[in-house]
């Protein structure tokens, strides 16, 4: 009984912060306005910096599309499959039977790569085009050098400018939301205004978007964000409504659409939603409706992408599923429990639950496409190797954090801001819960459910960040919105004047400022322009010597841009998180083992492969640590170690393939050579 008037007691404190008068109209014209034009803001400054970077405004389309490398090409491949086709009906079709990303498959582009940003994009593009709403600019650029001259357009009925202007849009989207969410948790605008700050001079770390803007995050990261203020806002809601249920169903749903790693992220969210509610911060009404939110989301998406196995075996689901039974099914012998007690058993059950359930239904659906997720973490802490941990773990970005990324944000002071929020709130927490449950006081104030999310979920960032580095564009931005907390008086409530705290605030901003500033500099000082001759020639080669029809195998990176530029069917792409894909590649890349050559031959011949792309960086080195190609096959073709590696061999000497393509950096092998009819007359390949 007592429990429950504390619960009304956190009720009724949260209300009145949502009703204070700091939240009035004109308040919130203020935050809506700075929100816009802190977007703007990173709105230019990102797209500034890519058309620095690659001088793309006067680069042809096909170079443009040579810019979109790896997952990039492919995702763009689908979005110009979309504008180019006679409709987006066909177009749509096109991407739900799909036969020229893995030949001779037929696959559903929709339910595999999380394509709905480029569904969207490419239905804007065309609804737009023809109101007769877009326009362009085209003119000829002059190369020099012997180069031919190409035809440039620019205006948003060019489809790369087009699509860009989108990302870029959600690039500004990104730092409004976290304007917003400083604010909402700090109670103050200069809090927000500290959380835009951070981001902008630890931009490098905050988003790679500047660089590779086709990727996944591109798109949901300013998804996640609003997703994540939803979470935030009705974690202080009583009884959340319609308007909380709705909202983040939709977030959540956009979000997995967007990205498939979403379901990662959501994990660690419903994780710290039900601690929360372990440690007595958020009632039982409000984690239920948090937790049928999130499931309304995810069964929206597993419907939107043609009911997608990997999302019912993924951790999200069964960590919803453990949520719901801990917190209702089992609410009541939990609560005979003394409350340290209750407090660890709870914990418990649900961590082996949600182990359990995740193992029982990827057995049960016999799903293993996320299961080398566990596998590269076996990797990282054991002996544990295969060919395939190895492909992840020897690149830089799926590596430990290391130290370079703390040091840069220790210089800024982000680190250390957002270490000494992370002190206040756990100091905060644990005094809150030493005279709840063990002095048994019933007088002392609950922390706010909002700071105590924000809290937890920095730690499953940090976590996940440490764990592989790429993660990092989660955790920074997360420390941003910590240290909005500094401008809140309820958490730094040892410093009683306002003024003093704002003036102490305002001195950090300009502490920052120092080394933010100069990164912002640095980042406009990078000038650069692309080119990629050896690659540009390849594909022209291909597009005039080549049918349609013919189909290639290579590098990954490599074959995305392929498919992109040339249209020409694939095997084998760089989307690695299907088990499918993953025994695809790994018999393209026997070409990098010691096998013989016939071997090699005969399991690319099975595949129906026509050509075979070799790369020099790919294809040359044979020692790199333990990360060359052939190293990562001596561990699982024991029996092969000794053979010298046949992708240098070939590079010589190609028999029994045929060598139709060369130049410095790539050479195109022929399986069967062949007469191969090109408009309508029969020729020899070179």
């Amino acid at each position: 009984m007592a429990q429950t008037k504390k619960r009304k007691q956190i009720h009724s404190t949260t209300k009145y912060i949502m009703e204070d008068d700091s939240w009035s109209i004109g308040y919130k014209m203020a935050v809506c306005v700075l929100a816009v034009l802190l977007g703007t803001v990173n709105h230019v400054h990102v797209s500034s910096l890519f058309e620095n970077d690659r001088h793309f405004s006067h680069l042809s389309n096909m170079e443009r599309e040579m810019t979109f490398r790896t997952e990039m090409g492919l995702y763009y491949s689908y979005f110009k499959t979309l504008v180019k086709a006679e409709s987006l009906n066909e177009g749509v079709f096109k991407l739900y039977r799909n036969n020229m990303t893995e030949y001779p498959d037929t696959i559903n582009t929709l339910k595999r790569f999380n394509l709905y940003p480029e569904l969207v994009v490419g239905a804007l593009y065309r609804g737009l085009d023809s109101m007769g709403v877009l326009s362009q600019t085209c003119w000829t650029v002059n190369r020099g050098e012997g180069l031919d001259p190409v035809s440039s357009c620019e205006g948003l009925q060019d489809p790369p400018h087009f699509y860009l202007a989108v990302v870029w849009l959600c690039a500004g989207l990104t730092l409004s939301v976290l304007f917003v969410i400083g604010v909402y948790v700090s109670d103050s605008i200069l809090g927000g205004l500290m959380t835009a700050v951070c981001f902008l001079y630890n931009h490098g770390e905050c988003t790679r978007v500047m660089w590779t803007p086709p990727l996944r995050e591109s798109f949901a990261f300013p998804i996640c964000l609003i997703q994540i203020f939803a979470v935030t806002v009705t974690t202080g809601n009583p009884r959340p409504g319609w308007k909380n249920i709705t909202s983040i169903a939709v977030s959540t749903s956009a979000f997995i659409l967007s990205w498939q790693f979403a379901q990662f992220m959501l994990f660690t969210q419903a994780s710290a939603l039900i601690f929360m509610h372990i440690l007595g911060v958020l009632s039982k009404e409000t984690l239920s409706s948090l937790i049928i939110s999130l499931l309304i989301g995810l069964l929206h998406s597993v419907a939107m992408m043609f009911g997608n196995e990997m999302l019912f075996c993924s951790w999200l689901f069964a960590s919803l599923c453990s949520c719901l039974i801990v917190s209702l099914l089992l609410a009541f012998p939990f609560n005979m429990l003394p409350s340290l007690i209750r407090i660890i058993a709870q914990t418990v059950v649900y961590l082996s639950l949600t182990l359990g359930l995740k193992i029982g239904l990827s057995k049960a659906l016999l799903v293993q496409d996320d299961a080398h997720v566990l596998e590269i973490f076996k990797s990282k802490f054991t002996d544990f190797k295969t060919f395939h941990t190895q492909l992840y773990t020897c690149a830089a970005e799926f590596d430990f954090l290391g130290w370079e990324m703390p040091q840069k944000i220790t210089q800024t002071l982000l680190l250390p801001a957002a270490v000494l929020v992370l002190i206040l709130v756990s100091i905060q927490i644990t005094r809150w819960m030493k005279h709840r449950y063990l002095d048994g006081s019933k007088d002392i104030e609950v922390p706010e459910p909002a700071v105590v999310y924000t809290f937890l979920q920095t730690l499953a960032y940090a976590v996940m960040a440490i764990l592989i580095m790429r993660l990092k564009l989660f955790l920074t931005p997360h420390l941003c919105i910590l240290t909005a907390l500094l401008a809140s008086s309820k958490l730094v409530n040892f410093i009683k004047s306002k003024e003093v705290h704002t003036a102490v605030v305002i001195a950090l901003f300009a502490a920052m400022s120092f080394q933010g500033i100069q990164n912002i500099r640095s980042q406009r000082e990078i000038i650069g322009e692309y080119s990629d001759l050896a690659l540009e020639e390849m594909f022209e080669w291909i597009i005039k010597h080549t049918p349609p029809t013919a189909v290639f195998a290579g590098p990954m990176p490599t074959m995305a841009n392929l498919l992109l530029s040339t249209e020409r069917p694939i095997v084998n792409h760089p989307h690695y998180e299907d088990v499918g894909i993953r025994e695809r590649t790994k018999k393209v890349y026997t070409m990098y083992s010691r096998k013989k050559v016939d071997e090699v031959y005969n399991i690319l011949k099975e595949m129906q492969v026509e050509f075979l792309v070799l790369s020099g960086p790919w294809c040359l080195p044979t020692e790199r640590g333990g990360c060359a190609l052939p190293e990562l096959w001596d561990i699982e073709d024991v029996e092969n170690r000794n053979r010298p590696a046949l992708c240098p061999i070939l590079w010589k000497s190609p028999a029994p393939f045929s060598l139709v393509f060369s130049n410095d950096m790539y050479k195109i092998l022929q399986l069967s050579p062949k007469l191969v009819q090109i408009n309508g007359n029969r020729s020899n390949l070179r």
